[in-house]
């Protein structure tokens, strides 16, 4: 009877033994196994608006325990690396700097509308009121619009000369500004995506002030309330130049 618990025993202990030794194989596999991240080779630098390219891109091993899911999802795996050849860097990149996707953005070939009835209109801003490369196509804006003081006509002097003192030009008070607003950026003049996006894809900036924004259309022919508001007073101003106010941007 002995003899059988000891056996038991010592099959116990066996097993026991053999899962501890395949735990400790496990874990030192995982230690040992790596996953080859794209990034950039040694000694290259790579400006904004400079191409990839086999010779200036390289493998960089990371042992798959060290490995973040959110590593995983966000960077290239260098088996990938012919999936960014050629394609042109938004911003700089040291050496040995792990490339992710958010760095291989591209300009958006035509404006988002996203809906229907959705149309674009173009407004022309005022530069002077806001930092344009600040603001991007998707962001969201309020407009100001007029503020500025008016001039008062001059008259003429009683014997057609150059007006009377009395009858130069004055300042009047400004009129109170309007906040119309929000609308969803589409563009700033020519750029469809973010300043350095652009800029890394060699297309030079154009008309900056003049921003389309997102609108909707009523009954098939009619701009909704906030957008027919906007153009009646733009229309009154003769299309002045408006103000610029940014949103704050809200995490998706």
């Amino acid at each position: 009877m002995n003899g059988t618990k000891a056996l038991a025993i010592a099959a116990a202990l066996g097993v026991a033994g053999a899962a501890l030794n395949w735990y400790y194989l496990f874990t030192k596999s995982q230690q040992l196994e790596k996953i080859e991240f794209l990034s950039i080779a040694p000694g290259v630098t790579i400006q904004p608006g400079e191409r990839f390219t086999e010779a200036k891109l390289a493998p960089l091993a990371i042992p798959k325990d060290n490995v973040s899911e959110q590593l995983l999802k966000e960077a290239i795996l260098f088996a990938d690396w012919r999936t960014v050849e050629n394609m042109p860097a938004v911003r700089a990149h040291r050496e040995r700097e792990i490339l992710l996707r958010q760095d291989l953005k591209t300009p958006p070939p035509t404006l988002a509308l996203t809906k229907p009835n959705e149309r674009a209109i173009f407004i022309p801003v005022d530069t002077r009121t806001f930092v344009a490369s600040l603001v991007s196509p998707g962001d969201q804006v309020t407009f100001v619009v007029g503020g500025a003081p008016q001039p008062t006509p001059a008259v003429p002097g009683e014997n057609g000369d150059s007006p009377a003192e009395e009858n130069l030009p004055t300042i009047g008070p400004p009129p109170s500004a309007e906040l119309i607003g929000p609308f969803r950026v589409l563009s700033l003049g020519n750029r469809l995506g973010s300043a350095e996006v652009l800029k890394a894809s060699g297309v030079p900036q154009l008309q900056e002030n003049v921003m389309a924004v997102a609108v909707t259309v009523e009954k098939g022919d009619q701009l909704d309330t906030k957008a027919a508001k906007l153009w009646k007073l733009l229309q009154a101003s003769g299309f002045r130049q408006v103000g610029v106010l940014l949103h704050p941007r809200t995490e998706k």
